[in-house]
This record gives structure tokens, sequence and C-alpha cells, in this order.
């Protein structure tokens, strides 16, 4: 019997053989493929460190569903009996994952705030900016207005740790309501701008903009609401400060 953990990527645990198998490369034929790869059972609860940063969560949300699902098996009383001992990976160490497909499992489940502490960063500019946005129930329901501020910094972050002789940069999102931040990636061009930087993080099709009405934006999700049902064409381009943050309704 195989028990898939992530379809989408093809890792199972098999239970005939008790192993953890993982595709070498990202595609959606490793049933045929007659060379997988064996995770050992250390470094796959490391990655479960990363996905889920406390116990409770981690066995409400991995252990106790497959329990429910296949019954219980000696991988899950070992990751359950090993999670407060095992390490999750850290930044450096993911990166030195030789299989690409879990390699790339991991990168996803590790915290960009984390990964930037880790790694060495300075702050270069900051911003601030008063906004008012929609704010809306669980259920879609439209709540009113609120105004709050948000705050952008530039930061430049080491390469060095990932074997890049040059430093990378990201835009550090603050909100001063709820204390919460986010991290964007951004191009070195933007990092004296903090909010031209966060700008850029969004590219859209160059013939909508004259018919965008508003944008929603969600951590990398941005979805967008048109004046006209336009089909998509041209270039991809990025608005500019002004442009972004006059069409933004709401964010989270």
């Amino acid at each position: 019997m195989k028990i898939y953990f992530f379809k989408e990527n093809q890792i199972h645990f098999d239970t005939e053989s008790n192993q953890i198998i993982c595709p070498r490369t990202i595609n959606t034929t490793f049933i045929f493929d007659s060379h997988p790869e064996i995770i050992n059972k250390s470094d796959f609860l490391r990655f479960l460190r990363c996905k889920y940063s406390n116990k409770d969560r981690f066995m409400s949300n991995f252990i106790e569903p497959i329990r429910n699902g296949v019954g219980n098996l000696d991988l899950l009383d070992y990751l359950e009996a090993e999670y407060s001992v095992i390490p999750p990976f850290s930044y450096t160490e993911a990166f030195s994952i030789p299989n690409l497909v879990f390699q790339s499992i991991v990168f996803g489940s590790i915290r960009v705030s984390e990964m930037i502490k880790e790694l060495g960063h300075t702050r270069i500019a900051t911003a601030g900016l008063p906004v008012k946005h929609k704010q809306y129930s669980r259920a879609g329901e439209f709540l009113g207005y609120h105004e709050y501020d948000v705050i952008f910094e530039t930061h430049k972050v080491s390469g060095s740790k990932l074997g890049l002789r040059e430093n990378i940069y990201a835009v550090r999102c603050w909100c001063t309501t709820t204390n919460n931040e986010h991290w964007l990636w951004i191009d070195d061009q933007y990092k004296d701008d903090p909010l031209e930087a966060i700008a850029h993080t969004f590219f859209i099709h160059e013939n909508l903009i004259p018919f965008i009405k508003e944008l929603k934006r969600q951590g990398d999700i941005l979805l967008v609401e048109l004046t006209e049902d336009i089909e998509p064409r041209g270039n991809m381009v990025s608005l500019s400060k002004d442009q972004y943050f006059s069409l933004l309704t709401a964010q989270s």
C-alpha cells in the first residue's frame, strides 16, 4: 500500500518497504520511474518540523488525519516520538538538499522572515503610507473601511551562505495595526524606494491597466477587478507606485 503525503509531487510512504519515496525531478510520470529516491525518516521529519511549527498543529493536521484514514503505522509512531528531538532544516541546509523535488518542498515550508534573519540582512530605506482599505468577514461580507498605517522597508540580504557573490534584496511589509510582517523579494534597482519596490512586485498585461477598477492583495496573491471584460494582450508590465496604491483597496 502507498500512502501519498503530497500527491502533487508523488511523495509517498510505501508500507511494504517501509520507505518514504520521492522522485528526483518534478514531473507527473513518477509512477513509471524506476529510479526514485528514498528520503530517510529523519530528513522527512526535519521537513515536517519546518511545516508544522508546534506539536499540536503537527498532530492535528498531519498525524491524526493519516491515522484516521489508514490506521496506525510505525512511521507515525517514530515521527510523533522524535518531533521534539530532531531539529527543522535551516535555510542553508535546505539549499544543500540534492533532490530538487524534496528541496523545493522544504523551501516552501521555511518562513521567509526566519530565512532572511539566518542569511543576514541590513535595512536600506523605510517609507510609510496611510491607507484606507475595505474589510470583509470570513463569509465575504463587506464590513466597511479601515484606516491604518503601513510601513515598508527595503533590506539588503547577504547571498554568501547561498554561494552567491552578490547580495539579494527584499522588501518588508509591516502593518502597524496587527503588528504582522510579510517579506517579498525585489529587484535591486528598487532597493532605495520601498513604495516603488512594492508596486513592482505586481505585473499585468499592459492593455488591461486602463481598465483596472481595484486591486486586492493577500501576500503574494493579487486579485484584479476590471471595469470591462478585456482579453489580456501585450507585454507584462508593472504599475508605478502611484497607480498601485491608488488602486489597492484591500490587503492582508
